[in-house]
């Protein structure tokens, strides 16, 4: 593995893809081990807001804006 990179980043980098992906936050938290799925949504915010950005463009196209 390279130096730069170690457990906590592949941790961050497999539930920031689960969250890109549309997994919801409980399952995420769940694989995670986070008691709370609010300690998820805390630490990955920026994943969700991507999420939000998408689902409002999807609205949009879905009603012709």
């Amino acid at each position: 593995m390279p130096t730069h990179l170690n457990l906590h980043s592949l941790r961050h980098t497999n539930a920031s893809l689960l969250i890109a992906q549309g997994v919801d936050v409980r399952t995420v938290a769940s694989l995670l081990g986070h008691a709370q799925a609010s300690t998820t949504l805390d630490i990955y915010a920026h994943a969700f807001d991507k999420n939000k950005r998408k689902a409002q463009e999807k609205l949009g196209k879905a009603i012709g804006l």
